[in-house]
């Protein structure tokens, strides 16, 4: 690997974001989503953690009404490749728009980044901000990831004009899923670290039925790996 003996820590998806769509992005799982996504109608969207904003422009290439939105400036940056709609930053926990929609959806595990106190908060922002029997979909990992990682995951590679080293393994007992990148950069190494919680069902269920959610929890939504979860606003 080459690169100057320049260290830096980044923030999370502060360099990743340029990288994530060739090294993390599965465009064909996102049928998977759309299976559910498209079973009840709807026409406005807010997509949190949209990311590269994949979902995003596929919704909005099917003509549905789509803001895109993440806590990274440099993911909505990058999703300039994918997707021309608007696209806010903002914090998925405290956020207020002056509109509602029929449906929130929050994919690629991206609530897996938020602390188990922050999830009422989470949940009642999202509710706040859909329509009557709107509806709130995301999903988050497998508690079967925190055995699948207890072998730490190591790949190393060259994506784009860089070498890259990529890491994941899980805290069981913390039920953590700890992901790291190193990026050998001209300027020097940039390491990025992302910690995920894996969250328990039954404590999911129970916060959103106190928010004010109907739920629907599909725990084999990838075997193993995703679990989705649905919750309706009553």
């Amino acid at each position: 690997m080459e690169g100057s003996s320049t260290n830096r820590d980044a923030k999370n998806y502060e360099l990743l974001a340029y990288y994530y769509d060739s090294l993390l992005s599965d465009r064909e799982s996102f049928g998977l989503w759309l299976a559910y996504i498209e079973e009840k109608p709807f026409r406005t969207v807010l997509d949190l953690g949209a990311g590269s904003a994949i979902m995003a422009a596929i919704l909005a290439n099917k003509g549905y009404d789509v803001v895109a939105s993440d806590i990274s400036r440099q993911m909505k940056e990058a999703a300039t490749k994918n997707f021309k709609g608007e696209y806010l930053v903002l914090d998925m926990t405290d956020y207020h728009l002056d509109r509602k929609f029929d449906l929130i959806i929050c994919l690629v595990d991206s609530i897996n980044y938020l602390q188990e106190d922050e999830l009422d908060s989470f949940f009642i922002c999202a509710k706040e901000h859909l329509n009557q029997n709107g509806r709130l979909l995301f999903d988050m990992h497998h508690p079967c990831r925190l055995e699948e990682f207890a072998d730490e995951y190591l790949e190393e590679g060259h994506i784009d004009d860089i070498d890259y080293l990529w890491s994941i393994e899980s805290d069981p007992y913390d039920r953590l899923i700890n992901t790291h990148f190193t990026f050998y950069t001209p300027n020097g190494m940039v390491l990025e670290n992302h910690t995920q919680h894996v969250f328990d069902c039954e404590m999911i269920q129970n916060k959103m039925e106190e928010a004010g959610f109907a739920v629907r929890i599909i725990d084999d939504f990838v075997e193993e790996e995703k679990i989705l979860v649905i919750g309706e606003k009553r």
